[in-house]
């Protein structure tokens, strides 16, 4: 939804769940909103993929049908475009191969992918429409991104585009507000990516942890699948 300011708020509910049993180095980071990610011009390449990142204004022009995810249909037909979540080696070969192709370290890569959508796990789309592992708009994956949007590989290629256009190289925190413009999600998503530089074994250790959320009826387990698979039920919890 470029130019609308709904689009600029981005989602924070998985952030708010992963705080909730992760240990979230946020302070008060239960935070709701939803969103996606404003497209903008195209960016200078920064290496070898022939699209980079950048936020406001809209594209011009209207958008190839070809590059426009397929959202109709229903919670059917959506689950029907959905690729399995990756495991954690075949992740970290898509975040390394994402810093290759447009210098943007893999720890802030794996980062916003477990803040995002718990590594692909909870990828539903957000109340503003956006979508996939690393939660695109439309018109931004349109510029930004190739092939299917909720295939992570390629996800994870288009939000390394994003912040590559936004300035990464001089400041992942600038680059990472442009993909969110909330300094909460920023500070959780650079010391979620310390960490993972800092300990080995800290991807495993995400991965393997669960999401836990606060709806209005409560506290819910969200399980792999919530928000696509009607089969995927949030599962109540005591805390």
């Amino acid at each position: 939804m470029p130019g609308l300011a709904l689009a600029r708020l981005r989602r924070l509910p998985l952030l708010a769940a992963v705080c909730a049993l992760a240990s979230c180095p946020v302070t008060g980071c239960a935070t709701a909103g939803g969103g996606g990610h404003a497209a903008g011009p195209s960016p200078v390449v920064a290496g070898p993929t022939t699209h980079q990142t950048s936020r406001p204004p809209s594209p011009r022009g209207p958008v190839p049908a070809s590059a426009m995810p397929v959202t109709g249909g229903g919670p059917a037909r959506l689950a029907g475009q959905l690729t399995a979540a990756e495991n954690p080696g075949t992740l970290l070969a898509d975040y390394r191969a994402a810093q290759a192709a447009t210098g943007v370290g893999w720890s802030y890569l794996a980062a916003i992918n477990f803040v995002e959508t718990d590594f692909g796990r909870v990828a539903g789309p957000s109340s503003a429409g956006a979508q996939g592992p690393m939660q695109f708009m439309a018109a931004t994956w349109a510029i930004y991104g190739h092939g299917n949007i909720h295939r992570p590989r390629n996800a994870i290629l288009a939000a390394g585009r994003l912040l590559a256009g936004n300035g990464a190289a001089r400041s992942i925190r600038s680059a990472l507000y442009a993909y969110n413009p909330s300094w909460r999600y920023v500070d959780a998503v650079v010391r979620y990516a310390r960490r993972l530089r800092a300990d080995p074994q800290a991807l495993m250790g995400y991965y393997r942890r669960q999401v836990v959320y606060r709806l209005a009826s409560g506290w819910v387990l969200l399980p792999a699948g919530y928000g696509i698979d009607p089969a995927a039920r949030a599962i109540p919890v005591r805390l």
